[in-house]
């Protein structure tokens, strides 16, 4: 069987932009939005925490949602 290549995205306008710009790994999808680990630190928040995040605040990188 093969592995799922992971989906990456950025986080963009969260907390007032203190995890702008940092890449997250999706984790899961709600309907609610996503649940991201962060795969960067920046500040308070360090790499492998794990966050929360509405759809308009995790942009998936273009090319991670298709399968080849």
């Amino acid at each position: 069987m093969r592995e799922k290549k992971p989906i990456v995205g950025t986080i963009v306008g969260v907390f007032d932009g203190a995890l702008d710009g940092l890449r997250a790994q999706l984790i899961s999808r709600t309907r609610l939005g996503y649940t991201v680990k962060l795969l960067e630190s920046k500040d308070a928040f360090r790499k492998g925490d794990t966050v929360h995040l509405s759809v308009a605040e995790f942009h998936i990188h273009k090319g991670e949602m298709t399968e080849p």
